[in-house]
């Protein structure tokens, strides 16, 4: 089943239980049911059960995959910034961005406790790439390079004038 697929059986049921309840709940009324009180216990209900799972949560097992995944790519995501950082006020060099971002995201899962397997490189290397892709597709900032010719070009006109 796909998502597609998914998000209309979901739109579905919602619809269902909406259009019940449009036509039960007034009927309900009518016959002298105190639905109000009725729908007061359910919220009651909902919100006691709603605590108890954020007291169990915490004891309940992580989800090994996605909790990792998430952890790579907060990972990634820093790490790509500090090395561009590091890059555009001249401290890195450009050929040197990928291994020092590889090396931010390797010793933050270490200490994460994320084993860094030949499976989990091959996720950091992808995210890398789609990071920077972002970057590339946002990037806004001047190098330090940049700047200098910026400034070279102000002192100029200035100079000029």
């Amino acid at each position: 089943m796909n998502n597609m697929e998914t998000l209309l059986i979901v739109l579905a049921v919602i619809c269902a239980v909406a259009g019940t309840l449009a036509f039960v709940l007034p009927f309900l009324n009518r016959r002298g049911v105190d639905v109000p009180a009725i729908l007061e216990q359910a919220k009651d209900l909902v919100n006691t059960g709603s605590q108890v799972f954020d007291t169990v949560k915490p004891f309940l097992p992580e989800s090994v995959g996605l909790g990792t995944f998430d952890k790579i790519l907060g990972a990634v995501h820093v790490g790509v910034g500090q090395a561009e950082q590091l890059y555009n006020i001249g401290e890195l060099p450009k050929e040197e961005r990928k291994a020092a971002a590889r090396e931010y995201i390797i010793d933050t899962l270490n200490l994460m406790n994320v084993e860094v397997s030949p499976e989990v490189e091959r996720v950091i290397d992808g995210a890398i790439e789609a990071e920077v892709l972002g970057l590339k597709s946002h990037d806004n900032f001047l190098t330090v390079e940049e700047i200098v010719e910026l400034e070279k070009k102000l002192n100029d006109a200035s100079d000029n004038t």
